[in-house]
C-alpha cells in the first residue's frame, strides 16, 4: 500500500530527476546536464526497507519539469504547460520536497516557489542537493534566509544522504492527517501506447484518464519519458504507459531522443498488451511496420489505433477498406484488431481499455491438452505436411501441449522436429489460433523430438543442433513427466522420467496423458 504522495519541485537542472532515480531506484525519468529535459509528471514509488533489508510499503514521488518563467524559460511551447503539469503534481502531493542547487546558491525564482507553496499553504522542506562532501556543506547557511527552519543535504549523483532524506520525508508524511493512498500496480495489466511522432498518444492518454495527465502540444517529441498512469476499469487494474514518438534511427541524432527511443522500446517490454497509433491520414507507413514488428518479435498482442479518424472523408466501406488495407500490409500479422478513434472528438477511445482486456485476457489463457491434441488431429487430416526433402520420410506428429501463457506456447512432439517447412508452421500456428481461441494474439510452436534421450542430450550441450536450441525460450524450464494433470505445480525433486515438455518458470503445465501417433 502506497501511503502518502511527494512532489518534487525545483528550478531547472537541480537534479530532481536524478533524486528522484535515486529514491525510487530506479532509472525511469531521463538524467542529462541539459537544463528542461523533464515534461511531464512522472509517479514512482519509494521503498522504505524493514530490519532485514527488504523493501516494503513507502510513498509515492513525483518528478516534475523545472520552473520557468517568461524570461527564463527552456522549453518551445508557447504557454507554460510545463508548469501546468508542476502545478497538478504540487496540488496532489500531501508534501512537497523544494530541491535547492548547493552550487549555484539562492536564486530569485527558489523565493518565488517558496512564496508560491506558502501562498496555497502547502507542507514543504527545504533539500539542498550537489553537496558532495562536508568541505560543501557550508553553503547550507545561504538557504535559511528562504526560511525552510531545517534543511536537508543530500547529493543524489553520489547517493549521499539520501537514505535519511528518505526516512525525513516518511516522519513528515506521517504527521500529515487525510494523507492521500493508494494500491501497488505491480499487478495491474500494463498497456503501453507507442508510435510515431505527433500520432496522438499523449492525447488518447488524456481522454482515457480524464484529466490532462501528459503535455500536449503540436510540437513533435513532445514526450520524453515515459508516462505511467494507473486506472480503474470494471473492478480491473489497468497501467497505462505513453511513451515518446519512435522515428527512424538514422533520423534521430539528439541523444535526448535517443534516451527517449531506448525508453519506449522499454515499455513494449514490460507491457502485457501494445496499444500502436496510427496517424489516420497518413496510413500505416513503413515505421509502423517496424514498430509493430518490434512488438510482435516479443510476442505481445498488438492493436492498432488508427487516430484523427475525424479528419477522414468516408463512404460506406472506408473503414472496411482501411482495415482491409493494414491486413495486406502485415501479412503475417494480419491477426491484430483494428479500431478507429478520434481523440480531439473523444469518438470510440473509451473502447481501447475493454479491447486491450480483450487481448490480455486471451492472451493469458490456457487450453487442456486434450483440445490441443484435437486441433493438431484436425489441422493435420485437413492438410498433410510434405514430404522432407531428399528423402521419403514424412512428417508425424505425436502428440501436443499448452506449456505457457502470455504468450500462448504449445510444444509439438514430432518425429523429424527440426526438418519442418516454414509454410506448414505458418498453417499450423494460425490454425491453433483459430481453433483454440487465440484469433488476435500471436502465438509460440516449438517443436521437440520423440527421442526423450535425444533431447536430453541436446539441452545439457551434447547434441548438435545449436541452432534449434537457440529457439528455446529464456524462461523455459526442462523438465521430464509421464503425465501431467491441470493441478500439476513443478517439484524441485521431480525425478526426469517420461514425456520430455518444456514449462515456463511462472507457469504450471497442463499435459495430458502419454503421447499418441497423429
Amino acid at each position: 500500500m502506497i501511503d502518502g504522495i511527494v512532489a518534487i519541485v525545483g528550478r531547472p537542472n537541480v537534479g530532481k530527476s536524478t533524486l528522484f532515480n535515486r529514491m525510487t531506484r530506479s532509472d525511469a525519468a531521463i538524467v542529462h546536464d541539459r537544463p528542461g529535459v523533464t515534461r511531464d509528471r512522472i509517479y514512482g514509488p519509494v521503498r522504505m526497507d524493514d530490519e532485514n533489508g527488504d523493501p516494503k510499503d513507502g510513498f509515492m514521488l513525483i518528478d516534475t519539469g523545472g520552473f520557468e518563467t517568461d524570461d527564463y524559460k527552456f522549453q518551445p511551447f508557447s504557454e507554460n504547460l510545463v508548469w501546468q503539469q508542476t502545478e497538478c503534481a504540487i496540488g496532489e502531493a500531501d508534501l512537497v520536497m523544494l530541491l535547492l542547487d548547493g552550487k549555484s546558491g539562492v536564486h530569485p525564482h527558489d523565493h518565488e516557489l517558496v512564496r508560491y507553496l506558502e501562498k496555497i499553504q502547502k507542507p514543504w522542506i527545504g533539500i539542498v542537493n550537489k553537496v558532495d562532501g562536508p568541505e560543501q556543506s557550508q553553503v547550507m547557511w545561504d538557504f535559511f534566509e528562504l526560511g525552510a527552519g531545517d534543511l536537508e543535504k543530500v547529493s543524489a549523483a553520489h547517493n549521499r544522504g539520501v537514505g535519511d532524506l528518505k526516512d525525513t520525508v516518511l516522519a513528515r508524511l506521517r504527521a500529515i492527517p487525510g494523507r492521500a493512498t493508494s494500491a501497488d500496480s505491480e499487478g495491474a495489466t500494463k498497456i503501453a501506447i507507442i508510435g510515431r511522432p505527433n500520432a496522438g498518444k499523449s492525447s488518447i492518454l488524456n481522454r482515457i484518464a480524464g484529466e490532462e495527465r501528459a503535455v500536449v502540444s503540436p510540437i513533435a517529441g513532445t514526450t520524453r519519458d515515459n508516462v505511467d498512469t494507473p486506472l480503474n476499469y470494471e473492478g480491473g487494474q489497468y497501467l497505462l504507459i505513453d511513451t515518446a514518438g519512435i522515428r527512424r534511427k538514422s533520423k534521430i541524432s539528439d541523444t535526448v531522443e535517443s534516451l527517449s527511443v531506448m525508453r519506449a522500446i522499454k515499455a513494449i517490454e514490460r507491457a502485457d498488451v501494445v496499444l500502436l497509433v496510427l496517424d489516420a491520414l497518413a496510413g500505416l507507413t513503413d515505421q509502423d511496420m517496424r514498430l509493430a514488428q518490434l512488438a510482435f518479435e516479443r510476442h505481445r498482442p498488438v492493436a492498432f489505433v488508427v487516430n484523427k479518424w475525424d479528419l477522414i472523408t468516408k463512404e460506406t466501406n472506408t473503414a472496411r477498406d482501411y482495415t482491409a488495407n493494414i491486413h495486406r500490409m502485415l501479412r503475417t500479422y494480419a491477426f491484430a484488431p483494428v479500431v478507429f478513434v478520434s481523440a480531439l472528438e473523444n469518438k470510440r477511445v473509451h473502447k481501447l481499455i475493454a479491447l486491450a482486456r480483450d487481448l490480455a485476457v486471451q492472451a493469458a489463457s490456457r487450453v487442456t491438452t486434450a483440445k490441443v491434441n484435437a486441433a493438431l488431429h484436425a489441422m493435420v487430416h485437413e492438410h498433410n505436411p510434405a514430404l522432407i526433402k531428399g528423402k521419403t520420410k514424412r512428417v508425424k506428429f505425436y502428440f501436443a501441449t499448452q506449456v505457457a501463457v502470455s504468450p500462448p506456447s504449445f510444444v509439438i512432439k514430432s518425429n523429424v522436429y527440426n526438418e519442418i517447412q516454414e509454410s506448414y508452421i505458418r498453417y499450423m500456428t494460425n490454425r491453433f489460433r483459430q481453433m483454440l481461441g487465440f484469433d488476435s494474439v500471436p502465438i509460440r510452436l516449438f517443436f521437440r523430438p520423440k527421442n526423450t534421450e535425444k533431447l536430453r542430450g541436446e539441452i545439457y550441450g551434447k547434441g548438435k543442433d545449436d541452432e534449434d536450441l537457440a529457439e528455446t525460450p529464456d524462461d523455459m524450464v526442462p523438465i521430464e513427466v509421464d503425465s501431467v494433470d491441470e493441478d500439476f505445480e513443478l517439484q524441485d525433486d521431480d525425478e526426469a522420467r517420461g514425456i520430455q515438455v518444456f514449462v515456463s518458470d511462472r507457469e504450471s503445465s497442463d499435459a495430458g496423458d502419454g503421447a499418441r501417433l497423429l
